[in-house]
């Protein structure tokens, strides 16, 4: 047995490798058990010479799947009488390995790659005893060698056995592992095929990204959250004249182009998500012309450095604003232009109108001076029944009227120029619209008109100048006399709403109309304009009435229907002032000026 074991610890053993594969593994394996007398061969075509020179005990050849002639090396072997009885064994990867090729080129078994130790050390510890054994056969014709070898012989085939079922669980679980992977590599080349269309689309889009903003019509820039320019394209740059080289970061390019110093990068870029109009600005260009754009921001994306991308877009609406600013200019030029014709228009019309006015209570004044110069010199002639006041009556009145023209037109003059002032004081309101109404009340009702007064409160003490106030219900109330026939109505109502007065003059005339509502408190604004109208007036009535209701801090309003009469409103504040004092002085001449007032207010009613 020590015998045995010597010999199999000088044993010859030669590897043939024809691709130079790793086989340390192999040699490392056959020396930890003790065969120590390894040699290795490169090359198919050199094994046979180089193994001729010292007749191995066993022959180790890799496969090379690309070279066949791994199958003729053994053949040859076999061929030659000194080698023909030199066991070989064939060292392949499973897949490649070709069993029945190994065996008909005289191969005498396989090991397959990776290596199992146990299998290797087995496989080829028994073919070197058999080969010992068979020598000691020869050399000796020793029975229990020969006894020995069939036992050897007989583990041998049981040893088959066993690395036969090996290999055919090995085989399966190859097919195995063979089958998931080519699943796997089917989703993996799926998966590759849709990864690389991803791909190929991300690098279209980039492309075509790329080329939107350089060929864009609009000044473009790119930038990230630290302000550093990535790019421009080239409207931006053919419109200020500056490259990427004369602007890397965002504060330099404010400064070059001597832009706003506002907020237009102040924003807070971690939070500019969606699109954000920063207004319009003005940028200089690097010849110094001044152009205007209207700027565009919004967050693109991110770099792999977490940087968020922003894109900033700038509209130059250089001329489009210098048109709106010239069609502007036009628009206000056509405007002053109409206005001028308007108020030429409006002035005209007022001349003549106040000529018309002016002409006929002269003319009537005129005419009554002729009859009651007659009748003077006809005195002792006529009858002595002449009514020579008659005649005087007339010209008294007209000259009233020319009078209440006259100070209309200084009035409204003082209130254009600013000089108009009224003298408020405390009085009680409801008893100057009472006294002034009933004093006209004989009047209203000689023309057969009723005339009612109605208030909710006897007294209700408010800041205001009753002169004016008397102007204003005078005028209001000869207005309604003017335009209500006989047998209308007309009221007077004093209603207290707290913190306002509120005073209403209604009548049940002939009405406005709808379209001329807006208008009767414009100046020299009259609802009928023809000449033959059949009341007279100089349009600036109610224009006046309006201002003086407004100095007091109040307003005016009104309601029409054609045929069925007109109420105005007024709304005065209920405010007091700090002179308490002149409210006696002003009850103690109240009526003092009524009948002149009267007179003034009502001269262009004739009977």
């Amino acid at each position: 047995m020590e015998n045995e074991r010597f010999h199999l610890n000088q044993t010859n053993i030669v590897i043939v490798n024809q691709t130079h594969s790793n086989i340390n593994e192999l040699i490392n394996i056959l020396k930890i058990h003790g065969y120590d007398n390894v040699n290795m061969i490169f090359g198919y075509r050199l094994a046979i010479e180089n193994i001729k020179k010292e007749i191995p005990d066993l022959i180790l050849i890799y496969i090379d799947s690309h070279d066949l002639s791994v199958y003729e090396l053994c053949e040859n072997i076999k061929k030659n009488n000194k080698l023909k009885e030199v066991p070989i064994i064939f060292i392949s990867e499973y897949e490649k390995l070709d069993k029945n090729k190994v065996f008909a080129s005289g191969g005498s078994d396989y090991l397959v790659i990776p290596f199992n130790e146990s299998e290797v050390v087995k496989r080829i510890g028994i073919y070197l005893r058999v080969k010992f054994m068979t020598n000691q056969l020869e050399k000796y014709g020793n029975k229990s060698i020969y006894d020995k070898l069939i036992n050897l012989n007989e583990e041998l085939k049981r040893e088959n056995k066993k690395l036969e079922r090996n290999v055919l669980e090995k085989k399966q679980q190859l097919e195995d592992i063979t089958l998931e992977l080519k699943k796997f590599n089917v989703l993996l080349e799926e998966e590759i095929n849709e990864r690389t269309k991803v791909e190929e689309a991300l690098k279209e889009n980039e492309k075509q990204f790329r080329y939107s903003i350089e060929g864009a019509p609009v000044p473009i820039m790119l930038y990230d959250e630290e302000g550093g320019i990535k790019k421009i394209n080239k409207a931006w740059t053919n419109i200020t004249g500056y490259t990427i080289d004369d602007m890397t970061v965002i504060s330099k390019w404010i400064n070059v182009s001597d832009i706003f110093k506002t907020n237009l990068f102040c924003t807070d870029m971690a939070d500019l998500k969606t699109g954000e109009d920063k207004g319009k600005f003005f940028v200089k260009t690097k010849e110094g012309d001044i152009r205007i754009w209207n700027f565009y921001l919004a967050c693109i994306g991110e770099f792999r450095n977490g940087y968020k991308l922003f894109i900033m877009i700038a509209i130059d609406i250089t001329e489009r604003t210098h048109m709106d600013e010239l069609e502007k200019s036009v628009k206000e030029e056509r405007q002053k232009i109409y206005e001028l014709k308007e108020y030429d228009k409006i002035r005209t019309e007022f001349f003549s109108n106040i000529s018309h006015e002016l002409r006929t209570p002269i003319n009537v004044i005129f005419s009554a001076l002729q009859m009651f110069e007659l009748s003077l010199r006809n005195y002792e002639l006529k009858s002595k029944n002449v009514n020579k006041t008659k005649y005087i009556k007339i010209m008294k009145q007209n000259c009233y009227r020319i009078l209440r023209l006259i100070n209309n037109l200084i009035d409204i003059t003082k209130i254009d120029s600013g000089y108009f002032d009224i003298s408020k004081q405390n009085v009680n309101i409801v008893s100057i619209v009472e006294d002034i109404t009933l004093s006209v009340a004989d009047y209203i009702e000689n023309k057969g008109i009723s005339l009612i007064f109605d208030t909710d409160t006897e007294e209700k003490v408010i800041a205001c100048d009753p002169e004016k106030m008397e102007r204003v219900i005078l005028n209001l109330l000869s207005n309604a006399v003017k335009f209500t026939s006989t047998g209308g109505e007309i009221t007077v109502n004093i209603e207290d709403c707290f913190e306002n007065i509120c005073i209403r003059v209604k009548d049940t005339g002939r009405g406005i109309p709808k379209e001329k509502l807006n208008s009767i408190f414009e100046r020299f604004v009259q609802v009928d304009k023809s000449l033959t109208r059949d009341h007279e007036g100089s349009g600036i009535g109610l224009s006046l009435v309006k201002s003086l209701v407004e100095l007091h801090g109040g307003t005016i309003s009104v309601e029409s229907n054609v045929k069925q009469g007109t109420e105005f409103t007024i709304s005065i504040p209920c405010e007091l002032v700090d002179e308490p004092e002149k409210e006696s002085l002003f009850n103690d001449s109240v009526n003092k000026s009524y009948v002149e007032k009267i007179n003034i207010e009502f001269s262009d009613i004739y009977n």
